[in-house]
């Protein structure tokens, strides 16, 4: 009589009955699924969250700087018109437009309990040709509409002017943030004048050693512009260089300047940047020697900023996945407990003709169901807590009045989330995979067990 032959592993219907009878009579597997499910939901919204903060990131920088970023140095280029029209040329080339920036300060008043102190605000002024940088940039569309003024964000009403001429009460555009701040909180208004401070550098009785001034002026802030990034909005403020912010630039020197270039298609990039920097170098030699000094995307322009974001993205990845861990040696513990318990049913399984392989079968069928449960349970839950992320965050605000998102340090108004289904399916599928290799080393040691032996165990 030939010898009785089991079934392929995990398809005996006597296996996965004693496997989830397993399942059931040890509570303590609720705990093994609770933590893989809460190890999974956790690394979802969280990377749902941090891929939604780096995308939105990402497209807020975008919108003040442009694709490509060319430095040029103020002495050795000879004619600004002469080279924005060459670069123009360039195939991949869809717009050019000019910057040019310099130093500057607001004066603001501090009152303490001594009196009247006064504070400056460091900033940089930043002259744009508006009808250049509406082509390369979102600048222009963030400076907020003004009622009862000039389309041009460089010009007042003139009813506010007050007896000022053009040139004598230059026009600026400054944040909201700067607003506020200037207005202890309360943000002034379009048409009011501030003072400010800037820095020049000009020709001395000394040849070859610039005189520094610092003229203070009186300006009216003809728009206010937010950016969305706090960050940049403290430092930043706009003047017309073809009209009244002429004057914060008497002469180039002491100045940054720099051509700001939209690309037809960012993908090919690297291929214009080449043409790009040849014909800067027919201007400024320089930039020969150091081409990619000079032109720069705009991610290399913020490297190291994107660069830290995507790092804190996967060592959080990285320290959440621990829970996941924490769950799978959950399972490994019950599993390891529950053969040294079920010593002697081992046997009995064995006596009546099971195989090591059906044991072994067992075991890994019963972890494998444990990471399987949690892995599905805790994909769905963080997809929930993924599209319910601000809803959470206005309920912990009502009730306990805790802000785990203050717009003032992380920049948004409202949480960023954008779920990416196949990361989150990926990481459900590594905790199934992890439960699973957790629950071979005491589904080894079960089948390793000789009916005797089982049998006789106490």
């Amino acid at each position: 009589m030939p010898a009785q032959r089991e079934t392929p592993a995990f398809t005996a219907p006597y296996r996965l009955k004693v496997a989830l009878r397993l399942l059931r009579a040890r509570k303590v597997n609720l705990i093994s699924i609770l933590g893989v499910t809460l190890g999974v939901a956790a690394i979802i919204i969280v990377m749902s969250v941090m891929d939604g903060f780096q995308l939105e990131l990402r497209s807020m920088i975008r919108g003040t700087l442009s694709d490509l970023i060319v430095q040029i140095d103020p002495e050795q280029v000879g004619s600004y018109n002469d080279l924005r029209a060459a670069v123009g040329e360039v195939p991949g080339v869809a717009a050019v437009a000019l910057q040019e920036h310099t130093f500057g300060a607001i004066p603001v008043e501090n009152k303490d309990v001594d009196g009247a102190l006064q504070n400056l605000i460091p900033l940089r002024i930043v002259g744009i040709v508006p009808s250049e940088e509406a082509k390369v940039s979102r600048v222009m569309q963030q400076m907020l509409p003004a009622p009862g003024h000039p389309d041009n964000p460089f010009e007042v009403n003139p009813d506010l002017l007050e007896g000022f001429t053009e040139e004598e009460t230059p026009r600026v555009v400054i944040s909201d943030w700067i607003a506020r701040r200037i207005g202890h909180g309360i943000p002034i208004a379009v048409g009011e004048q501030i003072r400010l401070v800037n820095y020049e550098e000009v020709e001395g009785d000394d040849p070859g050693r610039p005189e520094l001034r610092f003229p203070d002026r009186w300006v009216i802030v003809s728009r206010i512009y937010d950016s969305g990034n706090s960050e940049y909005d403290k430092l930043h403020i706009y003047v017309d260089l073809t009209s009244s912010g002429r004057v914060f630039f008497p002469s180039r020197m002491g100045t940054i300047v720099e051509l700001r270039i939209k690309l037809k298609d960012y993908s090919r990039a690297e291929e214009v940047r080449g043409p790009v920097a040849r014909v800067v170098a027919r201007f400024d030699p320089n930039a020969s020697y150091a081409p990619k000094w000079y032109v720069k995307t705009w991610e290399e322009r913020q490297h190291n900023f994107l660069r830290a974001v995507n790092n804190e993205k996967f060592l959080l990845a990285f320290v959440l996945f621990f829970i996941v861990l924490v769950g799978c040696f959950t399972i490994f513990a019950t599993l390891t407990m529950t053969v040294v318990e079920k010593t002697r049913d081992i046997g009995v399984l064995r006596a009546l003709g099971a195989t090591p392989g059906g044991i072994l079968a067992i075991f890994v069928l019963n972890g494998t169901l444990v990471g399987v449960l949690g892995a599905a349970l805790g994909y769905g839950l963080g997809e929930l807590g993924a599209h319910n992320v601000n809803p959470i965050r206005n309920f912990l605000k009502t009730v306990f009045g805790w802000d785990i998102f203050p717009p003032d340090i992380y920049l948004f108004d409202k949480i960023p989330a954008h779920i990416d289904h196949t990361a989150a399916l990926a990481f459900a599928l590594g905790a199934a995979l992890a439960a699973l290799l957790a629950a071979i080393v005491p589904a080894v040691r079960a089948a390793r067990l000789q009916p005797v032996d089982a049998l006789r165990y106490e």
